[in-house]
């Protein structure tokens, strides 16, 4: 397989960064991962503006970026050696090599690498089992944790620890003990015909699924409400689903060992087919 990185091509296992490189050195660096299909890229655009605003968080100068436009046809590109129709496309940003110590080169040449890997799209009916983290809490104020930071590893942990109790995945509370997110995706309730989601005050990263998801509730005149719950207050809701940009929205099956509701009797199955269609076309908006 092929990775395109600084304006080349190169195979993958000859592509390689400078022992310099603060993105390796301090995780100083963030990343987009993107579903794409038959190589059109889903969401391009919201994609890209994410990463400009993850850029202006760094303070990288954003015309350091490739363009919407250079991403769409090295990822055309790349796709050639893609046997399956879908796979998911990664965008690695460093801020690039420096001097030793935490403030970065002001004049940066960051380090671009972009690459596309096979994906097997998940049934959305398929019910995650999700486990709390108890070692791991969401911080508001985290600069880390409002981007897709290179430094993942508050997520590798409670990835790791909740694998350890039969999970599928971990809930992430808030500093306050309250459901953030998963380490992967946003949360969702449903109860009778509102839809319930976490406030972006509990230290999320509002992914662009989560946005997907509550622009379809506005134009669809569903109700939405943004509160404060703990883990077990989950098991109330008629169901409880996911929602990411590579996944599309999951069905939740159990919380700590303990079923919740059917998302399929209500108006999940028509959101998901929704979202899926959206993106297993690769439709770029």
């Amino acid at each position: 397989m092929q990775v395109w990185m600084n304006g080349r091509f190169y195979d993958q296992d000859k592509a390689v960064i400078p022992v310099t490189d603060r993105g390796f050195l301090l995780g100083d660096g963030f990343f987009e991962t993107m579903r794409a299909h038959k190589g059109n890229i889903a969401w391009l655009a919201a994609h890209m503006e994410r990463l400009a605003r993850h850029a202006d968080v760094l303070k990288l100068p954003t015309d350091l970026l490739p363009d919407a436009e250079d991403v769409a046809s090295i990822v055309q590109t790349l796709f050639a050696e893609v046997r399956d129709d879908d796979a998911i496309v990664r965008l690695t940003v460093s801020r690039g090599s420096g001097e030793r110590g935490l403030l970065p080169p002001s004049k940066p040449k960051p380090t671009i690498l972009i690459s596309v890997t096979p994906f097997v799209p998940v049934d959305p009916n398929m019910g995650l089992s999700l486990c709390t983290s108890q070692k791991i809490r969401r911080n508001a104020w985290s600069v880390a944790g409002s981007i897709k930071s290179l430094n993942y590893l508050d997520n590798i942990a409670a990835k790791q620890e909740v694998t350890s109790y039969g999970g599928d995945d971990a809930i992430i509370l808030s500093s306050d003990g309250d459901v953030a997110e998963t380490s992967v995706a946003n949360i969702f309730g449903i109860q009778g015909e509102t839809l319930w989601t976490p406030d972006e005050r509990t230290g999320i990263l509002c992914g662009l699924a989560r946005s997907y998801v509550l622009e379809w509730a506005e134009k669809s005149g569903v109700d939405v409400k943004f509160s404060s719950k703990k883990p077990e207050m989950l098991r109330e809701f008629d169901a409880v689903f996911t929602a990411n940009a590579l996944q599309g929205l999951r069905a939740v099956g159990k919380v700590d060992g303990e079923k919740v509701g059917v998302p399929a009797k209500t108006f999940f199955t028509e959101l998901a087919l929704k979202m899926g269609v959206s993106l297993c076309n690769g439709i770029v908006i």
